[in-house]
């Protein structure tokens, strides 16, 4: 009786042990699963927020950008393709939307207005940023991490909307250089940008700089200057005067810039992260 006992309560502990070590390795799969597609996501947007930019280049006169727009489809197709592999993500009505919209888009983007084209753009670019909260949701259930780091959620809110904030500000402010000319309208949509980067970009510096390590601190301080530099440019270059003069070409690769930081930024963060699982 005291053996069988025995036995049975080896086999209760070898199970439970079992059940927990296996419920370690299947979160530890979700887990990495969720930061791969986050990383993903990462790239599609960004690549997509820079055809967005160039693509109102090409609309207002500037041809010498075609090159570089098809290089981006194909970076930005096969962004689509990894992604699709993805059995879970493949699946959710957002991204099933924006793979049925964008071949739409890539096939008559030339022949549209800036309006449009940036409307359209903005619309998939918005899509993605709201998958990848939902991406960012599925993995903090997935994993107990330090109450601070699950606190974060500039990571994958203010931080990716501020971003999105500079591209379109890119977006705008490169047709305005390109066609020497502003409207009313572009003025205001500049003015609202410019006061929405510096909202978002300061409150995450501002979450971010709590919890920073060496690295993080150093790239606080160089997307905080970079986005200072943007904004400044903004309102004296496109804003302030009567005669647009800036250069089209120089502004998209100062907001490209500044772009590029604050990503290094979030990609910082990201290697923070997996550094605790």
């Amino acid at each position: 009786m005291l053996e069988t006992f025995t036995i049975i309560l080896t086999v209760l502990i070898f199970s439970l042990v079992f059940v927990r070590a296996y419920t370690r390795l299947t979160d530890r799969i979700r887990l990495i699963r969720a930061l791969e597609v986050i990383s993903q996501l990462k790239v599609l947007i960004g690549n997509l927020q820079r055809h967005r930019g160039l693509s109102a280049g090409y609309i207002n006169g500037n041809l010498r950008v075609e090159p570089l727009i098809v290089e981006l489809r194909q970076k930005i197709n096969i962004g689509i393709v990894d992604l699709n592999k993805d059995d879970v993500f493949n699946k959710q009505a957002r991204w099933l939307s924006f793979i049925d919209h964008w071949p739409r888009l890539e096939k008559k983007c030339f022949t549209l207005s800036s309006r449009d084209s940036f409307a359209q753009h903005t619309n998939l670019i918005e899509n993605l940023l709201r998958l990848m909260e939902v991406a960012a949701d599925d993995w903090k259930k997935t994993h107990k991490l330090p109450r601070e780091i699950l606190d974060l959620q500039c990571i994958w809110k203010e931080l990716p909307m501020a971003v999105e904030f500079i591209g379109q500000a890119r977006t705008i402010g490169m047709a305005v250089a390109t066609s020497g000319e502003i409207t009313n309208k572009d003025k205001n949509k500049l003015k609202y940008l410019e006061q929405k980067i510096q909202e978002y970009s300061l409150t995450s510096f501002s979450l971010l700089a709590g919890l920073s390590n060496e690295e993080s601190k150093s790239l606080i301080i160089e997307a905080r200057n970079a986005c200072k530099i943007f904004t400044d440019t903004i309102k004296k270059e496109l804003i302030a005067p009567q005669n647009i003069n800036v250069d089209s070409d120089s502004y998209f690769i100062m907001a490209s810039n500044t772009m590029e930081t604050m990503n290094s930024l979030l990609d910082n963060e990201i290697k923070r992260i997996k550094a605790y699982t």
